[in-house]
């Protein structure tokens, strides 16, 4: 949803940057709006709030990509997703533990 004064939200500027990510790279981790604004500046491209994608400046020396569109939102997860990737998380760590049994050994696991 875009802000009162029309511009994208920080979430939709991450999803944008994420997809021009896909074709070349830039770190959005941590980056707060103003900074990640200034980041696409310094990548060479204009943002264009309206028609949501990421517009290169100028032609650089480098290919890249002209016009970067929103990608579509992810879809969530549903609840049997969400306990397979539980249960593949359990089942892995029980095989850690059986590899290597020198861990039941620590203080730490021995109180719980």
């Amino acid at each position: 949803m875009p802000m009162k004064n029309g511009e994208m939200t920080l979430s939709e500027l991450k999803r944008l940057v994420k997809k021009y990510d896909e074709l070349m790279s830039l770190n959005v981790k941590g980056m707060k709006r103003p900074e990640l604004l200034e980041a696409i500046d310094q990548a060479g491209y204009d943002v264009n709030h309206k028609k949501m994608t990421l517009e290169l400046k100028k032609a650089k020396m480098k290919r890249l990509p002209t016009t970067i569109k929103m990608p579509p939102k992810p879809k969530p997860k549903s609840e049997a997703d969400k306990k397979k990737a539980k249960d593949k998380k359990r089942e892995s760590v029980i095989q850690y533990i059986i590899k290597n049994k020198d861990v039941l050994e620590d203080e730490r696991i021995k109180t719980l």
